[in-house]
């Protein structure tokens, strides 16, 4: 491996897709919240279009999709999709618990709260922002309380009290499934709004580009003993050649991958 001028530079490591990366800051002229950009036909799918920063217009390159990566407008937007999605069961839920009782037949959906899609989704997530999970706590009761009536509302219809039954679902109806859209809203909102991507702005030979990455964890020295070349393995599963040293960090023994920033320009 031969040495660079750039690795006398601090490099800038940061997450993209749960993954640490890093490049040298060498040619690093500034790092911004990702700010909104225009779309620009017939380029790259991974050029997000253009954006005004500071009076200069610059291309914004999403690093995520240039490494073959889904989109972190894409995640967010498919999160915010999810939420929707399971909003919309439990309308439904109800609706076909009052349809069941005035139809008299059988209802099949899920009357234990774990079990129905939600349920499984909310036991198993973890989300990584404090202000997300602690609006994703208070579920727990209105949920639990959504599917804890259909015992009782099949009890009373089975004892001939349709009109009690149907009581008991407007009730719930207008307390803990609205009680629910309105967590849904807030999470969904707080989501978007815990999910700034940040922009590090970069100095190529073609010009200034900005490059999009979950976030910015730190500015640091690497030892030129702890920067190698990236095992084939690694090479590999990257798939896209951008990715051709790693260092080992002495810390906490991370592994952060290195991209040539010639090769993700070379476009």
């Amino acid at each position: 491996m031969s040495t660079s001028p750039s690795f006398h530079y601090p490099w800038v490591v940061f997450t993209l897709n749960n993954k640490k990366m890093a490049i040298s800051s060498e040619n690093i002229q500034s790092m911004v919240i990702t700010p909104e950009g225009s779309f620009v036909p017939n380029t790259p799918d991974y050029i997000r279009g253009v954006v005004n920063l500071r009076g200069t217009v610059i291309p914004l390159l999403d690093l995520r999709v240039r490494l073959g990566m889904p989109s972190f407008l894409e995640e967010i937007n498919e999160f915010c999709s999810l939420m929707d999605q399971r909003e919309q069961d439990h309308k439904n839920w109800l609706i076909e618990l009052e349809a069941s009782i005035n139809e008299k037949r059988q209802f099949k959906l899920a009357t234990d709260p774990h079990k129905c899609a939600f349920g499984k989704w909310y036991d198993g997530y973890k989300p990584d922002s404090y202000a997300v999970s602690s609006l994703l706590r208070r579920f727990d009761s209105p949920h639990k309380r959504i599917h804890g009536i259909a015992e009782e509302v099949l009890a009373l219809a089975d004892g001939g009290k349709v009109d009690a039954a149907c009581k008991v679902i407007e009730e719930c109806h207008n307390k803990e499934l609205a009680e629910m859209i309105k967590l849904f809203a807030s999470v969904k909102e707080k989501y978007r709004a815990n999910s700034n991507e940040v922009s590090i702005v970069t100095e190529t030979d073609n010009g200034v580009v900005a490059i999009t990455v979950d976030a910015v964890e730190s500015i640091e020295h690497f030892d030129n003993e702890s920067i190698e070349d990236a095992p084939e393995t690694i090479k590999e599963r990257d798939g896209t050649g951008l990715v051709n040293l790693i260092a080992k960090r002495k810390t906490d023994k991370a592994v952060i991958l290195i991209l040539d920033m010639d090769k993700i320009y070379e476009d």
